[in-house]
C-alpha cells in the first residue's frame, strides 16, 4: 500500500514539475527572411538588434530566432508560412505580396517616388498605415516598413543609359504584376524567375540582366557574370516586418508592445545602415570591375513618362476600388511633401 501511495505521489510531483516547467518555458518566434548571411548587411544587423530587443526586454518569455538565407523558402513561402501560423514573423520585400494584398501592388510603381525621404514620408504616413490595415484581414499584422533601397538595372551587353538601351534586353524580375508590366512598358522582356535560380540564368545567358538593390547585387556575385550598372532607380524596395495574427494574439499585452516598439526601432535601424552600406556597395562593385552609369548620367524622364501614361492606369482598380481613387491616391503620394 505504501509503495502505491508513493509512487502515486511521485508521479504527481513528476507531473508538477513538468507544468512548471512547460509554463516556464519561452515562447519561439521563428523571424525568417530570404536576404543573404553577411552579418554587416543592414538587414541582418535590424534583424539581430530585434531579437536582443525582444530577447532581454521579455526576461526570457520570448525567443526570436533567426532564419535568414531562404531556410524556411521564399518571400512569398514565408508570407504564407507567416499567414498560416508556421512561421511566426517574417522580414520580407514587397514584390510577392500583392498577391495576399492586392493594394500593395501600389509600392512596386515605377517612379513613384522621388527620393528616399518621399518614400519614407508615405510609407510611415497615413497612406502607408491604411494599407499596413488591409493585411489583418489576411491574419497577417504589418509591424513596420524597411527599405530595400532602390533597385538597379545590371547586364552583360551594354551600358543602359535610358530607355533606348533596355530595348530588347531579356531582365529578370520578380514574380511581380506590376514589374512584369514595367520592364515589358520600357521596351525589353520581362523574365519572371525564383531568385535562387538567377545566378546560373545570367552565367549561361538565359537573361541578359536583372535589377537588385546594390547589396544583393553584391551578396550574390553578380558582378561576375554581369558588366554594367545602372543607378536607374526605377523602382523603391521596401520591406516589411509582419507577424501572425494568430500568434500575435496569443501573447500578453506587454509583449504584443514589447513586438511592436522593437520592429519599429529595428526597421529605422536598418533604414540608417543601408544609407552607409550603398555607398560602401558602389565603391566594392566598382572595385570588382562593374562599369557604373551615375544617376546623373541615366536619362529618367523617358521612363518616368512611360511609367504614368501606360503602366499606372493597370493599377488603378486594383491599388484602389474604382479608377477614379486609384489616381487620386497616386496624386496624393506625389503631393506628399
Amino acid at each position: 500500500m505504501f509503495k502505491r501511495v508513493l509512487t502515486l505521489f511521485c508521479g504527481i510531483l513528476a507531473l508538477v514539475f513538468l507544468s512548471a516547467g512547460a509554463a516556464g518555458a519561452a515562447v519561439v518566434i521563428k523571424f525568417a527572411h530570404n536576404g543573404n548571411t553577411i552579418p554587416e548587411d543592414p538587414q541582418n544587423v535590424a534583424c539581430y538588434a530585434f531579437q536582443k530587443m525582444v530577447n532581454e526586454g521579455s526576461k526570457g518569455e520570448l525567443e526570436v530566432q533567426i532564419y535568414p538565407a531562404q531556410q524556411l523558402g521564399d518571400a512569398r513561402t514565408i508570407t504564407e508560412g507567416v499567414q498560416f501560423g508556421t512561421i511566426e514573423m517574417a522580414d520580407v520585400e514587397n514584390g510577392p505580396m500583392g498577391r495576399f494584398v492586392p493594394e500593395a501592388m501600389l509600392w512596386d510603381l515605377p517612379y513613384i517616388f522621388r527620393d528616399i525621404e518621399h518614400a519614407h514620408k508615405v510609407l510611415d504616413g497615413p497612406i502607408g498605415q491604411d494599407l499596413q490595415a488591409k493585411f489583418l484581414p489576411r491574419n497577417i499584422r504589418h509591424l513596420a516598413y524597411n527599405d530595400g533601397g532602390f533597385r538597379y538595372f545590371t547586364n552583360s551587353k551594354r551600358p543602359i543609359k535610358g530607355m533606348a538601351d533596355l530595348k530588347d534586353l531579356k531582365i529578370r524580375v520578380m514574380e511581380s504584376e506590376v514589374m512584369i508590366s514595367t520592364i515589358k512598358a520600357f521596351g525589353a522582356s520581362a523574365i519572371p524567375m525564383a531568385f535562387g535560380e538567377l545566378y546560373s540564368a545570367l552565367q549561361q545567358g538565359v537573361v541578359d540582366g536583372e535589377e537588385n538593390p546594390l547589396n544583393l547585387i553584391f551578396s550574390q556575385r553578380f558582378y561576375e557574370v554581369q558588366k554594367y550598372l545602372s543607378m536607374s532607380q526605377h523602382f523603391y524596395y521596401p520591406r516589411q516586418y509582419i507577424i501572425s495574427e494568430g500568434v500575435f494574439q496569443k501573447l500578453t499585452p506587454a509583449q504584443q508592445e514589447l513586438i511592436k516598439t522593437s520592429a519599429l526601432k529595428a526597421c529605422a535601424i536598418q533604414r540608417e545602415e543601408l544609407v552607409k552600406y550603398e555607398e560602401q556597395m558602389k565603391t566594392t562593385l566598382a572595385e570588382k570591375g562593374m562599369q557604373i552609369v551615375e544617376v546623373q548620367d541615366f536619362d529618367k524622364a523617358p521612363l518616368i513618362k512611360v511609367s504614368q501614361e501606360q503602366v499606372y492606369p493597370l493599377f488603378y482598380t486594383k491599388i484602389a476600388a474604382t479608377e477614379a481613387e486609384g489616381k487620386a491616391l497616386i496624386q496624393r503620394i506625389v503631393d506628399t511633401k
